[in-house]
Protein backbone atom coordinates (compact mmCIF):
# COMPACT_ATOMS: atom_id res chain seq x y z
CA UNK A 1 0.00 0.00 0.00
CA UNK A 2 2.78 2.42 0.87
CA UNK A 3 4.50 1.81 -2.44
CA UNK A 4 1.21 2.49 -4.27
CA UNK A 5 0.67 5.79 -2.42
CA UNK A 6 4.30 6.79 -3.06
CA UNK A 7 3.89 6.00 -6.73
CA UNK A 8 0.65 8.02 -6.91
CA UNK A 9 2.34 11.00 -5.18
CA UNK A 10 5.32 10.77 -7.52
CA UNK A 11 2.98 10.51 -10.49
CA UNK A 12 1.04 13.67 -9.42
CA UNK A 13 4.29 15.58 -8.72
CA UNK A 14 5.76 14.58 -12.06
CA UNK A 15 2.51 15.57 -13.77
CA UNK A 16 2.56 19.06 -12.26
CA UNK A 17 6.31 19.56 -12.77
CA UNK A 18 6.04 18.60 -16.44
CA UNK A 19 3.39 21.18 -17.41
CA UNK A 20 6.12 23.80 -18.03
CA UNK A 21 9.41 22.75 -19.71
CA UNK A 22 12.57 24.88 -19.55
CA UNK A 23 14.74 24.61 -22.68
CA UNK A 24 18.31 25.60 -23.61
CA UNK A 25 19.52 25.95 -20.03
CA UNK A 26 23.37 26.06 -20.01
CA UNK A 27 25.59 24.67 -17.28
CA UNK A 28 26.60 28.17 -16.11
CA UNK A 29 25.81 31.85 -16.69
CA UNK A 30 28.33 34.70 -16.49
CA UNK A 31 27.89 36.68 -13.27
CA UNK A 32 26.68 40.35 -13.14
CA UNK A 33 25.04 40.17 -16.58
CA UNK A 34 21.30 40.04 -17.41
CA UNK A 35 20.02 36.65 -18.50
CA UNK A 36 16.96 35.20 -20.23
CA UNK A 37 15.46 31.75 -19.84
CA UNK A 38 13.21 29.97 -22.34
CA UNK A 39 10.27 27.78 -21.32
CA UNK A 40 7.46 26.03 -23.13
CA UNK A 41 3.86 25.64 -21.92
CA UNK A 42 1.97 22.42 -22.61
CA UNK A 43 -1.43 22.43 -24.27
CA UNK A 44 -3.35 21.46 -21.10
CA UNK A 45 -1.84 24.23 -18.97
CA UNK A 46 -3.58 27.63 -18.75
CA UNK A 47 -1.63 30.69 -17.58
CA UNK A 48 -2.72 33.32 -15.09
CA UNK A 49 -1.62 36.98 -14.74
CA UNK A 50 -0.23 36.17 -11.27
CA UNK A 51 2.11 33.33 -12.44
CA UNK A 52 5.84 33.94 -11.99
CA UNK A 53 9.27 32.43 -12.72
CA UNK A 54 11.80 32.39 -9.89
CA UNK A 55 15.47 31.45 -9.32
CA UNK A 56 15.81 28.93 -6.47
CA UNK A 57 18.92 27.50 -4.79
CA UNK A 58 19.21 23.75 -5.32
CA UNK A 59 17.77 21.98 -2.27
CA UNK A 60 14.82 24.40 -1.72
CA UNK A 61 11.83 23.15 0.28
CA UNK A 62 9.05 25.74 -0.27
CA UNK A 63 8.20 28.35 -2.90
CA UNK A 64 9.13 31.09 -0.41
CA UNK A 65 12.84 30.14 -0.73
CA UNK A 66 13.24 32.03 -4.03
CA UNK A 67 16.19 34.36 -4.56
CA UNK A 68 14.45 36.57 -7.16
CA UNK A 69 11.46 36.31 -9.52
CA UNK A 70 9.75 37.95 -12.52
CA UNK A 71 6.10 37.88 -13.64
CA UNK A 72 5.33 35.78 -16.71
CA UNK A 73 4.52 37.26 -20.10
CA UNK A 74 0.84 37.66 -20.96
CA UNK A 75 -0.45 36.60 -24.37
CA UNK A 76 -3.83 35.75 -25.85
CA UNK A 77 -3.39 31.94 -25.86
CA UNK A 78 -6.43 29.71 -25.69
CA UNK A 79 -6.48 26.21 -24.20
CA UNK A 80 -6.16 23.64 -26.92
CA UNK A 81 -3.76 25.52 -29.20
CA UNK A 82 -0.17 24.45 -29.87
CA UNK A 83 2.45 25.02 -27.19
CA UNK A 84 4.47 28.21 -27.42
CA UNK A 85 7.93 29.19 -26.25
CA UNK A 86 8.12 32.14 -23.92
CA UNK A 87 10.94 34.07 -22.28
CA UNK A 88 11.64 35.42 -18.79
CA UNK A 89 14.12 38.30 -18.40
CA UNK A 90 16.18 38.79 -15.20
CA UNK A 91 18.17 41.95 -14.50
CA UNK A 92 21.80 41.63 -13.35
CA UNK A 93 21.16 43.67 -10.17
CA UNK A 94 18.87 40.98 -8.67
CA UNK A 95 20.91 37.89 -9.71
CA UNK A 96 22.88 35.84 -7.11
CA UNK A 97 26.53 36.76 -6.54
CA UNK A 98 27.64 33.36 -5.19
CA UNK A 99 29.74 31.40 -7.75
CA UNK A 100 29.85 28.12 -5.80
CA UNK A 101 26.15 27.29 -5.30
CA UNK A 102 23.91 25.78 -7.97
CA UNK A 103 20.48 27.26 -8.87
CA UNK A 104 17.50 26.33 -11.03
CA UNK A 105 14.48 28.05 -12.64
CA UNK A 106 10.99 27.16 -11.32
CA UNK A 107 7.60 28.14 -12.77
CA UNK A 108 5.06 28.87 -9.96
CA UNK A 109 1.36 29.46 -10.71
CA UNK A 110 -1.05 31.84 -8.93
CA UNK A 111 -2.01 29.15 -6.36
CA UNK A 112 1.65 28.69 -5.27
CA UNK A 113 2.21 25.29 -6.96
CA UNK A 114 5.37 24.55 -8.97
CA UNK A 115 4.46 23.65 -12.57
CA UNK A 116 7.97 23.19 -13.94
CA UNK A 117 11.67 23.21 -12.97
CA UNK A 118 14.90 23.50 -14.98
CA UNK A 119 18.22 21.69 -14.73
CA UNK A 120 20.74 23.14 -12.21
CA UNK A 121 23.16 25.87 -13.26
CA UNK A 122 25.71 28.15 -11.61
CA UNK A 123 27.18 31.63 -12.10
CA UNK A 124 30.87 31.45 -13.29
CA UNK A 125 33.19 33.23 -15.70
CA UNK A 126 33.89 31.42 -19.01
CA UNK A 127 37.70 31.41 -18.33
CA UNK A 128 37.27 29.62 -15.01
CA UNK A 129 34.94 27.10 -16.63
CA UNK A 130 37.44 26.43 -19.45
CA UNK A 131 40.29 26.07 -16.93
CA UNK A 132 38.32 23.53 -14.93
CA UNK A 133 37.43 21.57 -18.06
CA UNK A 134 41.10 21.61 -19.27
CA UNK A 135 42.38 20.56 -15.86
CA UNK A 136 39.89 17.69 -15.85
CA UNK A 137 41.16 16.60 -19.29
CA UNK A 138 44.83 16.67 -18.26
CA UNK A 139 44.32 14.62 -15.08
CA UNK A 140 44.99 10.88 -15.08
CA UNK A 141 42.33 9.11 -13.00
CA UNK A 142 43.43 5.95 -11.19
CA UNK A 143 40.64 3.84 -9.72
CA UNK A 144 40.58 0.59 -7.75
CA UNK A 145 38.41 -2.49 -8.20
CA UNK A 146 36.13 -1.45 -5.40
CA UNK A 147 35.59 1.93 -6.98
CA UNK A 148 34.83 0.22 -10.29
CA UNK A 149 32.25 -2.07 -8.64
CA UNK A 150 30.74 0.86 -6.84
CA UNK A 151 30.50 2.81 -10.10
CA UNK A 152 28.84 -0.21 -11.73
CA UNK A 153 26.30 -0.38 -8.92
CA UNK A 154 25.60 3.30 -9.18
CA UNK A 155 25.24 2.89 -12.94
CA UNK A 156 22.71 0.11 -12.43
CA UNK A 157 20.74 2.24 -9.96
CA UNK A 158 20.82 5.12 -12.39
CA UNK A 159 19.53 2.82 -15.14
CA UNK A 160 16.68 1.72 -12.86
CA UNK A 161 15.82 5.31 -12.14
CA UNK A 162 15.99 6.04 -15.87
CA UNK A 163 13.54 3.20 -16.54
CA UNK A 164 11.19 4.54 -13.87
CA UNK A 165 11.39 7.99 -15.41
CA UNK A 166 10.61 6.52 -18.84
CA UNK A 167 7.60 4.69 -17.40
CA UNK A 168 6.44 7.91 -15.77
CA UNK A 169 6.86 9.72 -19.07
CA UNK A 170 4.72 7.07 -20.81
CA UNK A 171 2.02 7.40 -18.12
CA UNK A 172 2.14 11.16 -18.47
CA UNK A 173 1.82 10.86 -22.26
CA UNK A 174 -1.20 8.59 -21.84
CA UNK A 175 -2.78 11.04 -19.36
CA UNK A 176 -2.06 13.84 -21.83
CA UNK A 177 -3.79 11.97 -24.63
CA UNK A 178 -6.82 11.34 -22.40
CA UNK A 179 -6.98 15.02 -21.52
CA UNK A 180 -6.73 15.92 -25.23
CA UNK A 181 -9.62 13.55 -25.98
CA UNK A 182 -11.67 15.13 -23.18
CA UNK A 183 -10.85 18.60 -24.56
CA UNK A 184 -11.98 17.51 -28.05
CA UNK A 185 -15.24 16.17 -26.59
CA UNK A 186 -15.80 19.43 -24.74
CA UNK A 187 -15.11 21.34 -27.97
CA UNK A 188 -17.75 19.29 -29.78
CA UNK A 189 -20.25 19.86 -26.97
CA UNK A 190 -19.48 23.58 -27.03
CA UNK A 191 -20.07 23.65 -30.81
CA UNK A 192 -23.47 22.01 -30.37
CA UNK A 193 -24.34 24.42 -27.61
CA UNK A 194 -23.27 27.35 -29.78
CA UNK A 195 -25.55 26.13 -32.57
CA UNK A 196 -28.47 25.73 -30.17
CA UNK A 197 -27.70 29.15 -28.75
CA UNK A 198 -27.70 30.76 -32.23
CA UNK A 199 -31.07 29.10 -33.00
CA UNK A 200 -32.47 30.36 -29.71
CA UNK A 201 -31.15 33.85 -30.46
CA UNK A 202 -32.88 33.79 -33.84
CA UNK A 203 -36.16 32.67 -32.25
CA UNK A 204 -35.76 35.39 -29.62
CA UNK A 205 -35.19 38.02 -32.32
CA UNK A 206 -38.35 36.86 -34.09
CA UNK A 207 -40.28 37.05 -30.82
CA UNK A 208 -38.90 40.56 -30.23
CA UNK A 209 -40.00 41.67 -33.70
CA UNK A 210 -43.49 40.27 -33.08
CA UNK A 211 -43.62 41.97 -29.68
CA UNK A 212 -42.45 45.25 -31.25
CA UNK A 213 -45.23 45.05 -33.88
CA UNK A 214 -47.82 44.28 -31.22
CA UNK A 215 -46.54 47.13 -29.05
CA UNK A 216 -46.77 49.55 -31.99
CA UNK A 217 -50.35 48.51 -32.70
CA UNK A 218 -51.19 48.79 -29.00
CA UNK A 219 -49.54 52.22 -28.74
CA UNK A 220 -51.52 53.46 -31.74
CA UNK A 221 -54.72 52.25 -30.13
CA UNK A 222 -53.75 53.83 -26.83
CA UNK A 223 -52.94 57.13 -28.53
CA UNK A 224 -56.37 57.16 -30.18
CA UNK A 225 -58.04 56.43 -26.85
CA UNK A 226 -55.92 59.10 -25.13
CA UNK A 227 -56.91 61.72 -27.72
CA UNK A 228 -60.56 60.94 -27.15
CA UNK A 229 -60.13 61.14 -23.38
CA UNK A 230 -57.93 64.25 -23.27
CA UNK A 231 -60.28 66.25 -25.52
CA UNK A 232 -63.12 65.85 -22.99
CA UNK A 233 -61.02 66.42 -19.85
CA UNK A 234 -58.78 69.32 -20.92
CA UNK A 235 -61.06 72.10 -19.69
CA UNK A 236 -61.82 70.31 -16.43
CA UNK A 237 -58.15 69.58 -15.71
CA UNK A 238 -57.15 73.18 -16.43
CA UNK A 239 -59.79 74.50 -14.08
CA UNK A 240 -58.74 72.07 -11.35
CA UNK A 241 -55.07 73.01 -11.81
CA UNK A 242 -55.87 76.72 -11.56
CA UNK A 243 -57.97 76.18 -8.45
CA UNK A 244 -55.24 74.10 -6.80
CA UNK A 245 -52.59 76.71 -7.64
CA UNK A 246 -54.74 79.47 -6.20
CA UNK A 247 -55.37 77.43 -3.08
CA UNK A 248 -51.65 76.82 -2.64
CA UNK A 249 -50.89 80.51 -3.13
CA UNK A 250 -53.61 81.42 -0.66
CA UNK A 251 -52.22 78.97 1.89
CA UNK A 252 -48.72 80.40 1.39
CA UNK A 253 -50.01 83.94 1.83
CA UNK A 254 -51.89 82.92 4.96
CA UNK A 255 -48.73 81.36 6.34
CA UNK A 256 -46.72 84.48 5.59
CA UNK A 257 -49.40 86.64 7.24
CA UNK A 258 -49.34 84.44 10.34
CA UNK A 259 -45.54 84.71 10.48
CA UNK A 260 -45.77 88.49 10.12
CA UNK A 261 -48.46 88.62 12.81
CA UNK A 262 -46.16 86.70 15.13
CA UNK A 263 -43.36 89.12 14.27
CA UNK A 264 -45.67 92.09 14.99
CA UNK A 265 -46.64 90.62 18.38
CA UNK A 266 -42.96 90.10 19.21
CA UNK A 267 -42.08 93.64 18.07
CA UNK A 268 -44.94 95.08 20.15
CA UNK A 269 -43.75 93.20 23.22
CA UNK A 270 -40.18 94.39 22.59
CA UNK A 271 -41.46 97.97 22.14
CA UNK A 272 -43.33 97.79 25.42
CA UNK A 273 -40.28 96.46 27.20
CA UNK A 274 -38.20 99.27 25.64
CA UNK A 275 -40.74 101.88 26.80
CA UNK A 276 -40.68 100.42 30.30
CA UNK A 277 -36.90 100.51 30.35
CA UNK A 278 -37.07 104.11 29.03
CA UNK A 279 -39.39 105.12 31.88
CA UNK A 280 -37.06 103.44 34.37
CA UNK A 281 -34.09 105.26 32.88
CA UNK A 282 -35.94 108.59 33.07
CA UNK A 283 -36.74 107.98 36.76
CA UNK A 284 -33.13 107.07 37.49
CA UNK A 285 -31.96 110.21 35.60
CA UNK A 286 -34.25 112.40 37.69
CA UNK A 287 -32.98 110.78 40.91
CA UNK A 288 -29.40 111.28 39.81
CA UNK A 289 -30.12 114.94 39.00
CA UNK A 290 -31.61 115.45 42.48
CA UNK A 291 -28.54 113.79 44.02
CA UNK A 292 -26.32 116.01 41.90
CA UNK A 293 -28.09 119.17 43.05
CA UNK A 294 -27.85 118.11 46.71
CA UNK A 295 -24.17 117.27 46.29
CA UNK A 296 -23.56 120.67 44.64
CA UNK A 297 -25.26 122.44 47.56
CA UNK A 298 -23.23 120.46 50.07
CA UNK A 299 -20.10 121.23 48.10
CA UNK A 300 -20.89 124.98 48.28
CA UNK A 301 -21.46 124.71 52.03
CA UNK A 302 -18.19 122.87 52.46
CA UNK A 303 -16.36 125.48 50.37
CA UNK A 304 -17.77 128.21 52.64
CA UNK A 305 -16.65 126.28 55.71
CA UNK A 306 -13.22 125.86 54.13
CA UNK A 307 -12.97 129.61 53.57
CA UNK A 308 -13.93 130.18 57.22
CA UNK A 309 -11.27 127.69 58.28
CA UNK A 310 -8.69 129.45 56.13
CA UNK A 311 -9.57 132.76 57.81
CA UNK A 312 -9.40 131.12 61.27
CA UNK A 313 -6.00 129.62 60.48
CA UNK A 314 -4.83 133.07 59.31
CA UNK A 315 -6.10 134.57 62.60
CA UNK A 316 -4.39 131.79 64.54
CA UNK A 317 -1.11 132.57 62.80
CA UNK A 318 -1.48 136.21 63.81
CA UNK A 319 -2.26 135.19 67.43
CA UNK A 320 0.82 132.98 67.44
CA UNK A 321 2.98 135.85 66.29
CA UNK A 322 1.52 138.13 68.99
CA UNK A 323 2.02 135.38 71.57
CA UNK A 324 5.65 135.03 70.55
CA UNK A 325 6.14 138.79 70.78
CA UNK A 326 4.53 138.82 74.24
CA UNK A 327 6.73 135.96 75.40
CA UNK A 328 9.81 137.86 74.19
CA UNK A 329 8.70 141.01 76.01
CA UNK A 330 8.02 139.02 79.18
CA UNK A 331 11.47 137.47 79.00
CA UNK A 332 13.06 140.93 78.60
CA UNK A 333 11.07 142.32 81.49
CA UNK A 334 11.82 139.34 83.81
CA UNK A 335 15.66 139.49 83.39
CA UNK A 336 16.27 143.02 84.69
CA UNK A 337 13.49 142.99 87.26
CA UNK A 338 14.02 139.62 88.96
CA UNK A 339 14.81 141.20 92.19
CA UNK A 340 11.86 143.57 92.01
CA UNK A 341 8.87 141.64 90.55
CA UNK A 342 5.77 143.49 89.77
CA UNK A 343 2.43 142.02 90.62
CA UNK A 344 0.66 143.59 87.60
CA UNK A 345 3.10 142.04 85.15
CA UNK A 346 2.65 138.64 86.76
CA UNK A 347 -1.08 138.87 86.46
CA UNK A 348 -0.82 139.96 82.83
CA UNK A 349 1.58 137.14 82.08
CA UNK A 350 -0.69 134.60 83.74
CA UNK A 351 -3.72 135.85 81.79
CA UNK A 352 -1.69 135.81 78.59
CA UNK A 353 -0.54 132.25 79.26
CA UNK A 354 -4.09 131.09 79.92
CA UNK A 355 -5.27 132.84 76.74
CA UNK A 356 -2.41 131.25 74.86
CA UNK A 357 -3.36 127.78 76.07
CA UNK A 358 -6.99 128.36 75.12
CA UNK A 359 -5.95 129.56 71.71
CA UNK A 360 -3.72 126.49 71.20
CA UNK A 361 -6.56 124.15 72.18
CA UNK A 362 -8.91 125.94 69.76
CA UNK A 363 -6.24 125.81 67.10
CA UNK A 364 -5.87 122.02 67.47
CA UNK A 365 -9.66 121.58 67.32
CA UNK A 366 -9.90 123.76 64.24
CA UNK A 367 -7.09 121.79 62.56
CA UNK A 368 -8.91 118.50 63.19
CA UNK A 369 -12.17 120.00 61.97
CA UNK A 370 -10.51 121.34 58.81
CA UNK A 371 -8.82 117.98 58.16
CA UNK A 372 -12.19 116.17 58.45
CA UNK A 373 -13.82 118.73 56.18
CA UNK A 374 -11.09 118.21 53.55
CA UNK A 375 -11.59 114.46 53.64
CA UNK A 376 -15.33 114.87 53.32
CA UNK A 377 -14.87 117.29 50.43
CA UNK A 378 -12.63 114.79 48.61
CA UNK A 379 -15.20 112.02 49.12
CA UNK A 380 -17.96 114.28 47.84
CA UNK A 381 -15.91 115.18 44.78
CA UNK A 382 -15.36 111.47 44.01
CA UNK A 383 -19.06 110.75 44.44
CA UNK A 384 -19.86 113.69 42.21
CA UNK A 385 -17.57 112.35 39.48
CA UNK A 386 -19.19 108.91 39.77
CA UNK A 387 -22.67 110.41 39.51
CA UNK A 388 -21.57 112.39 36.45
CA UNK A 389 -20.27 109.21 34.81
CA UNK A 390 -23.50 107.36 35.67
CA UNK A 391 -25.51 110.23 34.27
CA UNK A 392 -23.50 110.10 31.01
CA UNK A 393 -24.06 106.35 30.76
CA UNK A 394 -27.76 106.79 31.40
CA UNK A 395 -27.98 109.47 28.71
CA UNK A 396 -26.20 107.27 26.13
CA UNK A 397 -28.39 104.26 27.02
CA UNK A 398 -31.47 106.46 26.74
CA UNK A 399 -30.39 107.60 23.28
CA UNK A 400 -29.79 103.97 22.25
CA UNK A 401 -33.23 102.99 23.58
CA UNK A 402 -34.82 105.83 21.64
CA UNK A 403 -33.04 104.72 18.46
CA UNK A 404 -34.15 101.13 19.07
CA UNK A 405 -37.76 102.23 19.65
CA UNK A 406 -37.69 104.29 16.44
CA UNK A 407 -36.38 101.27 14.51
CA UNK A 408 -39.12 99.09 16.00
CA UNK A 409 -41.74 101.65 15.04
CA UNK A 410 -40.39 101.71 11.48
CA UNK A 411 -40.52 97.90 11.34
CA UNK A 412 -44.09 97.96 12.68
CA UNK A 413 -45.13 100.44 10.00
CA UNK A 414 -43.50 98.33 7.29
CA UNK A 415 -45.17 95.20 8.67
CA UNK A 416 -48.58 96.93 8.70
CA UNK A 417 -48.03 98.07 5.10
CA UNK A 418 -47.00 94.55 4.05
CA UNK A 419 -50.06 93.08 5.77
CA UNK A 420 -52.29 95.59 3.99
CA UNK A 421 -50.71 94.59 0.64
CA UNK A 422 -51.12 90.90 1.46
CA UNK A 423 -54.77 91.46 2.41
CA UNK A 424 -55.36 93.10 -0.98
CA UNK A 425 -53.65 90.19 -2.74
CA UNK A 426 -55.71 87.70 -0.72
CA UNK A 427 -58.93 89.49 -1.68
CA UNK A 428 -57.94 89.36 -5.33
CA UNK A 429 -57.12 85.64 -5.04
CA UNK A 430 -60.43 84.96 -3.29
CA UNK A 431 -62.22 86.79 -6.09
CA UNK A 432 -60.35 84.64 -8.63
CA UNK A 433 -61.29 81.51 -6.65
CA UNK A 434 -64.96 82.46 -6.72
CA UNK A 435 -64.73 82.97 -10.48
CA UNK A 436 -63.09 79.57 -10.90
CA UNK A 437 -65.76 78.00 -8.69
CA UNK A 438 -68.41 79.47 -11.00
CA UNK A 439 -66.60 78.11 -14.05
CA UNK A 440 -66.32 74.75 -12.33
CA UNK A 441 -70.05 74.66 -11.63
CA UNK A 442 -70.78 75.58 -15.24
CA UNK A 443 -68.49 72.78 -16.41
CA UNK A 444 -70.24 70.29 -14.13
CA UNK A 445 -73.59 71.40 -15.54
CA UNK A 446 -72.33 70.98 -19.09
CA UNK A 447 -70.92 67.58 -18.17
CA UNK A 448 -74.25 66.54 -16.70
CA UNK A 449 -76.09 67.74 -19.78
CA UNK A 450 -73.69 65.77 -21.97
CA UNK A 451 -74.24 62.66 -19.85
CA UNK A 452 -78.00 63.08 -20.16
CA UNK A 453 -77.69 63.48 -23.94
CA UNK A 454 -75.54 60.35 -24.13
CA UNK A 455 -78.08 58.40 -22.06
CA UNK A 456 -80.87 59.58 -24.38
CA UNK A 457 -78.84 58.57 -27.43
CA UNK A 458 -78.13 55.19 -25.88
CA UNK A 459 -81.83 54.63 -25.15
CA UNK A 460 -82.78 55.76 -28.66
CA UNK A 461 -80.19 53.42 -30.16
CA UNK A 462 -81.37 50.44 -28.10
CA UNK A 463 -85.11 51.18 -28.74
CA UNK A 464 -84.61 51.60 -32.53
CA UNK A 465 -86.26 48.71 -34.45
CA UNK A 466 -84.20 46.72 -36.89
CA UNK A 467 -85.17 47.71 -40.46
CA UNK A 468 -85.88 44.94 -43.04
CA UNK A 469 -83.22 44.43 -45.63
CA UNK A 470 -83.71 46.28 -48.88
CA UNK A 471 -84.23 43.84 -51.75
CA UNK A 472 -82.28 46.11 -54.08
CA UNK A 473 -79.15 45.91 -51.92
CA UNK A 474 -76.98 42.84 -52.30
CA UNK A 475 -76.48 40.37 -49.49
CA UNK A 476 -72.81 41.13 -49.15
CA UNK A 477 -73.47 44.77 -48.28
CA UNK A 478 -75.95 43.79 -45.58
CA UNK A 479 -73.45 41.39 -44.07
CA UNK A 480 -70.73 44.01 -44.04
CA UNK A 481 -73.06 46.54 -42.44
CA UNK A 482 -73.99 44.00 -39.77
CA UNK A 483 -70.30 43.38 -39.17
CA UNK A 484 -69.56 47.09 -38.88
CA UNK A 485 -72.36 47.94 -36.44
CA UNK A 486 -70.95 45.98 -33.46
CA UNK A 487 -67.63 47.81 -33.79
CA UNK A 488 -69.47 51.14 -33.81
CA UNK A 489 -71.48 50.19 -30.74
CA UNK A 490 -68.34 49.04 -28.96
CA UNK A 491 -66.59 52.32 -29.74
CA UNK A 492 -69.67 54.22 -28.61
CA UNK A 493 -69.71 52.52 -25.22
CA UNK A 494 -65.96 53.00 -24.88
CA UNK A 495 -66.31 56.76 -25.41
CA UNK A 496 -69.13 56.86 -22.89
CA UNK A 497 -67.06 54.98 -20.30
CA UNK A 498 -64.07 57.27 -20.80
CA UNK A 499 -66.06 60.32 -19.54
CA UNK A 500 -64.94 60.91 -15.92
CA UNK A 501 -67.57 60.31 -13.28
CA UNK A 502 -67.18 63.46 -11.18
CA UNK A 503 -70.76 63.85 -9.90
CA UNK A 504 -69.95 62.28 -6.55
CA UNK A 505 -67.02 64.65 -6.06
CA UNK A 506 -69.13 67.74 -6.80
CA UNK A 507 -72.03 66.52 -4.69
CA UNK A 508 -69.88 66.25 -1.57
CA UNK A 509 -70.31 69.60 0.21
CA UNK A 510 -68.02 70.47 3.11
CA UNK A 511 -69.05 73.37 5.40
CA UNK A 512 -66.61 75.62 7.33
CA UNK A 513 -67.27 75.61 11.08
CA UNK A 514 -66.32 79.28 11.49
CA UNK A 515 -67.88 81.11 8.52
CA UNK A 516 -70.59 78.45 7.77
CA UNK A 517 -69.72 78.58 4.05
CA UNK A 518 -70.00 75.44 1.87
CA UNK A 519 -67.24 74.39 -0.56
CA UNK A 520 -68.13 71.74 -3.19
CA UNK A 521 -65.44 69.45 -4.50
CA UNK A 522 -62.69 70.05 -1.89
CA UNK A 523 -61.00 67.60 0.44
CA UNK A 524 -60.91 67.56 4.23
CA UNK A 525 -57.30 68.84 4.29
CA UNK A 526 -58.23 71.81 2.11
CA UNK A 527 -61.18 72.57 4.42
CA UNK A 528 -58.78 72.50 7.42
CA UNK A 529 -56.44 74.93 5.61
CA UNK A 530 -59.42 77.23 4.96
CA UNK A 531 -60.42 77.12 8.65
CA UNK A 532 -56.82 77.86 9.70
CA UNK A 533 -56.75 80.89 7.37
CA UNK A 534 -59.39 82.65 9.51
CA UNK A 535 -58.12 85.16 12.07
CA UNK A 536 -59.56 84.00 15.41
CA UNK A 537 -59.07 85.21 18.97
CA UNK A 538 -56.98 82.68 20.96
CA UNK A 539 -59.06 83.34 24.11
CA UNK A 540 -62.71 83.56 23.03
CA UNK A 541 -62.42 81.90 19.52
CA UNK A 542 -64.22 84.84 17.86
CA UNK A 543 -63.69 85.31 14.09
CA UNK A 544 -61.83 88.62 13.59
CA UNK A 545 -61.38 88.67 9.78
CA UNK A 546 -63.11 92.06 9.36
CA UNK A 547 -61.08 93.73 12.14
CA UNK A 548 -57.99 95.81 11.50
CA UNK A 549 -54.68 94.83 13.08
CA UNK A 550 -54.83 97.44 15.84
CA UNK A 551 -58.42 96.48 16.75
CA UNK A 552 -57.47 92.80 16.76
CA UNK A 553 -54.50 93.46 19.09
CA UNK A 554 -56.64 95.59 21.44
CA UNK A 555 -59.21 92.80 21.56
CA UNK A 556 -56.56 90.17 22.41
CA UNK A 557 -54.88 92.40 25.05
CA UNK A 558 -58.24 93.09 26.68
CA UNK A 559 -58.43 89.38 27.63
CA UNK A 560 -54.96 89.56 29.23
CA UNK A 561 -55.98 92.47 31.43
Amino acid sequence: MESATDAAAADSAARTFSQVLFTDIPHSYPPSTPLTCCYTLTEAFQTHPRDWVGIFKVGWSTTKDYHTFVWVEQCQDVVGQLSMTRHAFFKDYYLPKDEIEFYQFCYVDSTGQVRGASTPFCFKNPLEQSMESSSDDDLLVITTQEQVEQSVREKAEMMKELDQIREENETLKKALQKEKQEVDCLKGQNGQKDKEKSELVKELDQMKEQNGNLQRVLQEQLQEMGRLKTHAQEKYDRAVMKINQLKEERAKLRGEIEVQNDMIVKLNSELREGQRQLFKMNDSIQLLQVDLQSSEKENERLSAELQQLHSITHNMDEVKQENQELCGRLAQQETPQQSFPDEDLKEQSETLCSQLQDVQVKLAEEKEHSYNIKKRAELLERELQKTKEQLDNVVTSREQAQQKSSKLEMQLREAHEAIADKDGIIEEKEHMITLFDREKRELTRENQNLRDDIEELRKAYTDRPTAPPDPTTPAGTTATSQQETPELTDNLYETISTIPETEEEFQQLLVCRLCQESFPGITQNELELHEQSHRTCPFCAMVCDNMEQSEYEDHVYSHEE
